[in-house]
């Protein structure tokens, strides 16, 4: 019976197959979302994924967001977000970093122009909200590093998003919980990693891979011990990104207690004032 007037697909990749078991039924969960919605409701797509819904009998308006070419909807076109030609604001102003997080940015100003929310409001809110907790979340700086918490991003599609959301060098904090799957699909997203520091079940994959993309590696005891070996090696402007690519099990109860624990060790190395 669910109806949603305005309903959002983000995106469908191959995740929480543990799950769904397969991609289809992955999809066709997705997919419930709009099916009762009607011709006074909205649904709203990604357009390089528009194959998955054309084949649908859609009843609702459909709209589309895209980072890469003009379309239906909203897009982004020399560095602006643009919705019926007009400039909303310039990609520079957003506080979210990350190709994922424009994404996501575009799917929600189109949603929040739909129900009628002032440009002015949406605006404002584009240039001050960091993001929500343990997801690339901003958690400060130290003199010339920035700190990020994205302690969940518990599978390799998540951390690949965070790895690619920064062209700074990297220091990237990275392990948990062995599922038994490798992580050869995160090499194309390490080109910006200078230094890996990797704790947990899967610490010795992530050295294998380290070492064998010729990166520097550090092994830590848990994430505390990996913020206090980062201020040995830090350089300036480097970021320092917890990002694991793996629950949060073995060491943690959850990935919230994980990303609190990186919070406070950021903050206990800050200087006293």
């Amino acid at each position: 019976k669910y109806k949603p007037h305005i309903s959002i697909i983000t995106n469908i990749y191959s995740a929480h197959l543990d799950y769904h078991e397969n991609l289809e039924n992955y999809q066709n969960a997705k997919k419930q979302i709009y099916k009762n919605q009607t011709e006074d409701d909205y649904l709203i797509c990604n357009y390089h994924q528009r194959h998955l819904i054309e084949s649908e009998s859609l009843t609702a308006k459909v709209y589309y967001f895209s980072t890469q070419q003009e379309v239906d909807g909203i897009y982004v076109k020399d560095d602006y977000i643009i919705f019926k030609g007009f400039r909303l604001i310039h990609k520079d102003d957003l506080v979210l970093p990350g190709e994922h997080n424009l994404e996501n940015i575009l799917a929600a100003v189109l949603a929040a122009l739909l129900a009628g929310i002032s440009v002015r409001a949406i605006i404002d809110s584009l240039s001050t909200f960091s993001g929500i907790e343990h997801r690339l979340q901003y958690v400060g700086s130290n003199k010339t590093n920035k700190y990020y918490n994205d302690s969940k991003a518990t599978n390799t599609l998540a951390t690949q998003f965070a790895l690619n959301s920064f062209k700074q060098p990297i220091i990237w904090l990275c392990g948990g919980l062995d599922r038994g799957n490798g992580f050869d699909e995160l090499i194309p997203y390490m080109n910006n990693v200078r230094v890996m520091v990797t704790f947990g079940e899967t610490q010795d994959k992530f050295v294998k891979l380290g070492e064998n993309q010729g990166k520097y590696v550090i092994k830590a005891t848990d994430v505390e011990d990996a913020v206090d070996k980062v201020q040995s090696i830090i350089e300036p402007n480097d970021v320092v990104l917890l990002s694991p690519a793996c629950a949060s099990w073995d060491q943690y109860n959850t990935f919230e207690e994980r990303g609190n624990k990186f919070i406070k060790s950021f903050q206990a190395h800050l200087p006293s004032l």
